[in-house]
């Protein structure tokens, strides 16, 4: 299992300078602040939680969310969500995490960490740019300002309170309403995914998760090899995700009637990402689908929601994404693709629970 040391000499390498707390690392930037964590429930992750210095009045949240879900849309990541504090302030978050349990080399450690800093710097710098009162000045009473609130990181309650596993997932939590990877839109969303599930090109996953507790029982170490997509198709047959289509760029099946996409993106990054299309008014539906793409986003770990308009109205994606320029072991790629598949299935069924009282999910 990775360690909080091992994460702290990884980022000084890379001269990410942080405070030190007994479960957590705290990197202050002039407008933001970083929390690096360990999250050990089911499945381990290694989870890098920003917080914005600076919030927002209510007024602004319909513009919030379409800065939100433009970025959401076109970039790997971090994530970013809202919630709306008990003073009425809107907060900004960003959100990035690595599957821990089948192991980590350093290599692929140092690489986490610096996508992660770096992207969220980027995603930091995309919100002021549409929300300059976002850019803290630098004054002498926004120093103190920034060491208050670097303190409270400190001390404070970890960020992993506010997100849940997917087995502790309630309606109660649901309901909440609290590096440039940029990517090819029409490699993603207008690749011709115009087809329909049937007996020859479906298969179905339980909600049954492993306890990936770090431990390979009787294979060897993990020795990471390049993701390719040859890779992926075999990782899934082995899964018993035999039926599937695609080509040199993306690997497509049906899985619990959800339309999955496999790909290999810049970075380069292995992103999983699923489909649920119900065709919605963008104009009538666009901020409550929003809204319950964010409760998703600040619950998770390891995927993110967002909306999406096409010609047929307003649709739900779902991705989870992983670096794999220091490549991925077997296990690694096995536990990845197992935990990006059930976590978008129940992403969707949440979503399209709350929106619609139906699950769009079909689970065996």
């Amino acid at each position: 299992m990775v360690s909080l040391t091992e994460v702290y000499v990884a980022a000084e390498k890379f001269d990410f300078h942080c405070y030190v707390g007994a479960d957590r690392l705290i990197f202050p930037w002039h407008d933001h602040l970083v929390t690096a964590y360990l999250d050990e429930r089911n499945p381990p992750a290694l989870v890098f939680d920003t917080d914005l210095r600076s919030t927002l009045g209510m007024e602004h949240t319909a513009a919030l969310a379409r800065t939100i879900t433009s970025w959401n849309r076109e970039r790997l990541g971090p994530t970013v969500s809202l919630r709306v504090g008990d003073d009425g302030e809107v907060g900004l978050h960003a959100r990035s995490s690595m599957l821990t349990g089948a192991g980590v080399t350093s290599g692929q450690l140092e690489d986490f960490v610096r996508l992660s800093m770096e992207t969220t710097r980027l995603a930091v710098d995309h919100l002021i740019g549409d929300f300059p009162e976002l850019a803290l000045p630098g004054t002498d009473e926004n120093a103190a300002r920034r060491r208050k609130q670097d303190a409270a990181a400190l001390d404070g309650p970890l960020p992993r309170d506010r997100h849940v596993s997917v087995n502790e997932l309630d309606d109660d939590v649901m309901r909440l309403r609290e590096v440039d990877h940029r990517r090819t839109r029409d490699e993603i969303d207008d690749s011709g995914f115009d087809f329909d599930p049937d007996e020859e090109h479906s298969a179905s996953m339980s909600t049954e998760e492993h306890d990936w507790d770090g431990h390979t029982g009787d294979r060897e170490d993990p020795v990471p090899e390049e993701v390719t997509l040859p890779r992926v198709r075999e990782t899934l047959a082995g899964m018993g995700i035999e039926k599937t289509h695609g080509d040199d760029d993306v690997i497509i099946a049906w899985i619990n009637d959800i339309l999955f996409g496999f790909f290999l993106d810049n970075g380069p990054s292995y992103l999983i990402k699923g489909h649920w299309d119900p065709n919605l008014d963008p104009a009538a539906d666009y901020l409550r689908m929003f809204l319950l793409c964010n409760d998703w986003n600040e619950s998770s770990v390891t995927t993110k929601a967002f909306c999406h308009e096409d010609d047929d109205g307003l649709q739900i994606r779902v991705e989870f994404t992983t670096p794999v320029g220091e490549g991925l072991s077997d296990l690694q790629l096995e536990h990845n693709t197992a935990v990006a598949i059930n976590h978008v299935l129940h992403a969707i069924e949440a979503i399209s629970t709350d929106s619609t009282g139906e699950s769009a999910v079909a689970w065996p």
